[in-house]
């Protein structure tokens, strides 16, 4: 089983559907604006925070809960949701879930792996591999920079 940002927001979307608490996960339901917002914040901090390839601090282009990545592509970080992995890692400082110290940590290491990843004329591609920097294409014909990701 694969987790995408795009499954993630799913999740959380589906965690403010109308019902009391599921027992199994321990997730309760008719939670407050506050508590909403804390859960969702919590939870995607999580995601960036712990689920975050671990050469270069960013975030994954797919986690796999069964640890089976028929593509081999585990290493394979994404540029644009490593951007909101950011922001989520400064909303995780302020509201106490790391301290500063711990974020800055973080941030330096994804700046000094991104200082060393491959670049197109200042645009980083929208794959990386987390291991040694270097881009895996996109596709056939793009290969190179991605104005998009990079803006992220």
């Amino acid at each position: 089983m694969k987790i995408s940002l795009a499954i993630l927001v799913c999740i959380v979307v589906s965690a403010c559907a109308p019902q009391k608490k599921n027992v199994a996960s321990g997730v309760h339901r008719n939670l407050s604006d506050s508590a909403l917002l804390d859960s969702i914040e919590r939870r995607t901090f999580d995601f960036f925070w712990t689920g975050a390839e671990p050469a270069s601090g960013m975030a994954p282009e797919r986690i796999h809960m069964d640890d089976d990545y028929p593509d081999h592509d585990q290493r394979i970080i994404a540029t644009g949701g490593s951007g909101f992995g950011l922001m989520a890692i400064l909303a995780g400082i302020h509201r106490g879930y790391i301290t500063r110290a711990q974020g800055l940590q973080r941030f330096e290491k994804i700046i000094s792996f991104l200082e060393k990843a491959d670049r197109f004329h200042g645009a980083y591609p929208h794959w990386i591999n987390g291991e040694n920097g270097h881009v895996k294409p996109f596709g056939r014909k793009d290969n190179g920079g991605d104005l998009v990701e990079t803006s992220y």
